[in-house]
């Protein structure tokens, strides 16, 4: 027979040994106190808070399975259970959630690797179906936002934009139908490291709260009674060695399990500076002087409203951002012309710049998303550049915040578009990664809550007119005599233009861009 021995309430493990027959035995208990306060409760939406290693993700995994047993049979005498398991990105999904949940459930249950990743368990009298989804894949969030679910797990939740939250919560509940019996329980459980206190889970669970909502933090790393110690390298002195020379506020979050805010990766815009760059009050519109927007599209679309200085330089005024998964174009063109007719009446739009992606046609009414927006908005809307090139838009935007003009930095940043700053200030980051031969850095950005307001920021500059300073200084460059006498050198004419080493970004790419060089003249000059 099979047997789960799990120290969890109810008599599950009873009912898990008379329902499931195999080879294998699964034995899990809750990794402290906390962990198991977390399975006893029967709350709608339960999340979990803790530093790093303290068992969350197994809990979750763990709780799936148990709440699969606990289901009640249906006529057909089965306990049909559906769950959805979320993280951010298809790789972390892959690396992290998939891989946790397959060293709990090795041996039992069948894997189905073609997206979506599922997972079916058919044991005994339990039938539990297990969908793994990514926010970095579009049919992924579409399957979501369709599915009929038991419950819902969102992995690392600080990560996921509250629309996500909000729509799961509203799909859980639904499968098995009432004609089936219902679900026994259903519901939607979050795992994560702690976040910003001006993130929306810190508003949901510490400030709303609202009825049916528990939040279960679990102890520091370095307390006498911190959690899930005899899983972890060396016990308790895995956390005094991974605080070892970190940042007091890396500390916080990820031994303490405190809230707090922290520069994850490598900042993008490395050489911002948030007192140079950001004004310290509100910046007014020049009178007399149009707009320019520059737009991001895809599932959480954004925009940056800015001018141009006959000088050069930039002020960024203010944003549109969502956090609403799925925001049409039609709609989020409503927001923004809102936005501008409240803030600037006595201004004109003269350009809207936008992810050349949106010129792509769609598959349901053949209008591209450019056309759409343009439609609805009444301006005039094209590609920020002939192409998404990364190179491109990084150096547009590091020659603007290295830029001087007669004392004065190249761009300033005005306090209300509060989501670009937090971007510029390391939430846009080149994730670290662990590789074979260890530790480095992504070589394009983080796909998160910042990067669509920063790639809206990179369309303004390239439409705006910075894209034209890149191609300058590229071709002075390649006018230049090659230092150390020609071919043989490591010259590179994007470090020459820039005066830098040539960090950030692969030599790979960077010589594919320079291959295009040409094309990109030619359109721009």
């Amino acid at each position: 027979m099979f047997g789960i021995k799990a120290m969890l309430p109810s008599s599950s493990p009873t009912v898990w040994a008379a329902t499931m027959a195999d080879r294998r035995e699964i034995k899990y208990e809750p990794a402290g106190p906390t962990l198991r306060q977390f399975h006893r409760s029967s709350a709608f939406v339960r999340a979990v808070m803790g530093p790093f290693g303290s068992g969350k993700s197994s809990a979750m995994a763990m709780e799936i399975i148990w709440r699969a047993a606990e289901q009640a049979p249906a006529a057909d005498g089965k306990r049909h259970s559906r769950w959805a398991v979320i993280r951010n990105t298809y790789p972390e999904l892959q690396l992290t959630t998939v891989k946790t949940f397959k060293d709990w459930t090795a041996g039992v249950g069948k894997w189905n690797h073609n997206p979506p990743i599922t997972y079916r368990l058919q044991a005994g009298d339990i039938d539990l179906e297990v969908i793994f989804l990514a926010l970095d894949k579009e049919d992924d969030v579409k399957k979501l936002l369709s599915l009929e679910l038991t419950g819902a797990w969102l992995n690392e939740c600080r990560e996921l934009p509250k629309s996500i939250f909000e729509a799961v919560t509203a799909r859980v509940g639904r499968y098995p139908s009432e004609a089936m019996g219902g679900p026994t329980w259903s519901g939607v459980i979050l795992d994560t490291n702690p976040p910003a206190d001006d993130h929306w889970f810190y508003q949901l669970f510490e400030v709303d709260r609202p009825a049916g909502y528990e939040l279960f933090k679990q102890p520091s790393g370095l307390a006498e009674n911190a959690e899930n110690l005899d899983n972890l390298p060396g016990g308790r002195d895995y956390y005094t060695r991974i605080a070892a020379g970190k940042d007091p506020d890396w500390i916080k979050v990820y031994v303490h399990g405190q809230y707090g805010r922290l520069i994850e990766g490598k900042p993008v815009f490395y050489n911002f500076r948030d007192g140079a760059h950001v004004a310290p009050g509100p910046l007014q519109a020049v009178p007399g002087l149009p707009l320019l927007i520059g737009v991001d599209f895809g599932l959480t679309p954004a925009a940056v409203i800015g001018q141009r200085l006959a000088d050069g330089r930039w002020l960024i005024l203010s944003e549109v951002t969502t956090d609403d998964v799925g925001t049409g174009v039609v709609r989020f063109a409503q927001a923004l012309t809102a936005h501008v007719a409240q803030h600037y009446p006595d201004h004109t739009v003269a350009g809207v710049y936008c992810d050349p992606a949106g010129n792509h046609r769609s598959q349901v009414d053949e209008r591209t998303a450019l056309e759409v927006l343009a439609e609805h908005t009444g301006w005039r809307v094209r590609p920020a550049a002939p192409t998404n090139d990364w190179t491109m838009r990084l150096e547009a935007c590091l020659g603007t915040f290295g830029r001087m003009v007669d004392g004065k930095p190249g761009i300033l940043i005005s306090p209300l578009a509060a989501d670009f700053r937090k971007a510029c200030n390391g939430g846009y980051h080149y994730r670290l990664l662990r590789t074979g031969n260890g530790l480095t850095y992504a070589d394009e950005p983080a796909k998160n809550m910042s990067s669509h307001v920063a790639d809206a920021f990179q369309y303004l500059l390239l439409g705006g007119g910075e894209a034209n300073i890149v191609m300058n200084k590229v071709a002075r460059a390649k006018r230049k005599p090659l230092p150390g006498g020609g071919s043989g050198s490591d010259y590179d004419v994007l470090d020459a233009a820039y005066g830098r080493d040539g960090g950030g970004g692969s030599e790979r790419r960077r010589q594919d861009y320079l291959t295009r060089i040409g094309f990109y003249e030619a359109d721009f000059r």
